[in-house]
């Protein structure tokens, strides 16, 4: 270790005897890498170090200074002078004596640290500047030894001449090479330019052919919507058969005495709920409007007709609300329906003259149309939702054994007989031809004066009408045993079960029978049992030939 550091520490030792007031918070390494200055030691970066002051000789200061390469700029700090301190007996002291000794020491201290930091970054840029002179150094002594060996000198520049000759060849090399490159790239930009020329008008030439097309398509095309146009007058619009909807129409009868037969099975309080219909002021007023006395006074002598008075309720309110002949399409709101009829009756009044059949054809497009949009199948939805809860509100009242199914109990209400009316009365009003169905008995005129009331029932009937016994609920055939009387009289008419359906003709006031009529008969005398046996339930032979199934009873 260099006698000045030796110094330094035993004045570092001394200082802190004389000081034992100001401790330093630094580790034994920080006092072997200070380096010391004129009158101060310094250590690392002035803003976390402590300093300690210490007073060096001349010498010492002296021996400092020559150590560097070339004189030092910096200034010269005079040391402090240190006054010893020796430690007082707090005994002795006042308090403010010793808080202004306190303070003296702490503006000492600050004063010191700065003169230091000043010291430190002085220090720096000297150190910095030592190095470059450094590096200059060895350039000029690597630069003045060359020049003092000539051979070697020359033996350099020959060799850099040489590098320089080899780089100018090179660069001739690359040089005719990119003419050469040139010439061909002007070669390939002529043939280019010919065949961009050539290009140009064979495109000239495509474009005018291409107009010429286009307008030929126009006219094609123009063409080809009034051919189309012609052909849609000609063809007559997409028809649903008649016997879909007499298909739907039958299914939905069964259904609804499907649904009877599961949901009245086991009713015992029905009997007593139809007698107090007439006097009970909370009585559903729909029960009211479709049950007579006479119905009731029914049930009171025949329990079996039961069945048949819930099929008659059901069936009656399924017409009048979505199958009626005044409805022009159910789910539709009044304002579209009275905008479509004023639509229709303008066409009447076109000339030339619109027909019924073109009337029709434009209401079924229109209807189909409508239907296709999500608003109006949320609507009919929600009509047939409505109606399959007063439907089923009604029909509690009669059965108060369904109350207990809650919400599953309209809900197969509505899947079984309201969903399928709603698609029947859809269909039926996107078919151009008009259906109607009569929920009474029509009378024919050839039966005589005699049979003008609607009321009664006569033999031929049985013909054209399928009629159920209501007190044994079997199906009256030509071969049944029946008293009949010197008009044809066998029996009066009770109720309709399930309306008769029609498709009317367009050139006449007649109609097609899709579905015939079943009728619910009070027989004037019991029918008679045969020696074989009657069937309860026979074949109904429908319109267009074969065979239904069964009637449900």
């Amino acid at each position: 270790m260099p006698d000045t550091d030796i110094e330094l520490g035993q004045s570092m030792s001394k200082a802190k005897l004389e000081h034992p007031y100001v401790e330093s918070s630094e580790p034994e390494s920080f006092y072997r890498d200070v380096k010391p200055t004129k009158g101060m030691m310094h250590h690392g970066s002035p803003d976390t170090a402590s300093w300690v002051y210490v007073v060096l000789d001349e010498k010492d200061v002296s021996t400092r200074e020559s150590s560097n390469d070339g004189p030092s700029t910096r200034p010269i700090i005079p040391p402090r002078t240190q006054k010893p301190r020796t430690r007082r007996s707090t005994d002795g002291l006042e308090s403010k004596d010793a808080k202004q000794e306190y303070l003296n020491l702490k503006k000492e201290y600050e004063d010191s640290r700065q003169e230091v930091r000043i010291a430190w970054r002085e220090n720096r840029e000297q150190s910095l500047e030592l190095r470059d002179l450094k590096k200059q150094n060895a350039h000029l002594k690597e630069s003045i030894r060359t020049q003092a060996d000539p051979k070697s000198y020359k033996d350099q520049i020959l060799s850099e001449r040489r590098k320089f000759y080899e780089h100018l060849d090179m660069l001739e090399d690359h040089i005719g090479h990119l003419k050469h490159q040139l010439e061909k790239t002007k070669l390939h930009m002529d043939q280019l330019t010919f065949q961009t020329r050539e290009a140009n008008e064979e495109k000239a030439a495509y474009e005018a052919k291409l107009q010429s097309l286009q307008k030929q398509n126009a006219r094609l095309n123009e063409d080809l919507t009034e051919c189309r146009d012609d052909i849609l007058r000609l063809q007559p619009p997409s028809q649903i058969p008649d016997s879909k909807i007499a298909e739907e129409y039958s299914s939905l009868y069964q259904q609804i005495a499907s649904w009877v037969d599961d949901e009245a099975e086991e009713s015992q309080s029905m009997e007593t709920r139809l007698a107090e219909l007439a006097t009970d002021k909370d009585a559903p007023e729909l029960l009211k409007a479709y049950l007579d006395p006479d119905l009731i006074r029914l049930t009171k002598r025949y329990s079996e007709a039961e069945p048949l008075i819930l099929r008659y309720i059901i069936q009656l309110h399924v017409h009048r609300v979505i199958l009626a002949g005044d409805i022009y399409l159910f789910g539709l709101d009044e304002h579209t329906i009275d905008m479509l009829r004023s639509i229709e009756h303008a066409m009447e009044a076109l000339e030339p003259k619109r027909d019924t059949l073109t009337i029709q054809r434009w209401r079924s497009e229109t209807l189909q149309a409508l239907a296709k949009l999500d608003g109006f199948q949320t609507e009919q939805q929600r009509q047939a939702t409505t109606v399959s809860k007063d439907l089923w509100n009604a029909l509690i009242y009669l059965l108060p054994e369904l109350a207990a199914d809650g919400e599953s109990g309209w809900k197969r209400l509505h899947e079984t007989v309201t969903n399928p009316a709603v698609q029947l009365a859809t269909n039926m009003r996107f078919s151009t031809s008009c259906y109607r169905i009569i929920a009474h008995i029509p009378r024919n005129s050839s039966l005589g004066p005699g049979h003008a009331n609607n009321n009664i029932i006569y033999h031929p009937d049985i013909q054209r009408y399928t009629i159920l016994d209501v007190a044994t609920q079997k199906v009256l055939r030509q071969e049944s045993v029946l008293k009949i009387a010197e008009d044809g009289r066998i029996g009066e008419l009770v109720m309709v079960v399930q309306p008769l359906l029609l498709r009317m003709q367009r050139d006449s006031h007649g109609g097609i029978v899709l579905c015939k009529p079943i009728v619910a008969v009070k027989l004037d005398e019991p029918m008679a049992k045969r020696a074989k046996g009657v069937r309860a339930l026979g074949a109904l032979s429908s319109w267009f030939g074969g065979e239904q199934e069964p009637v449900r009873s």
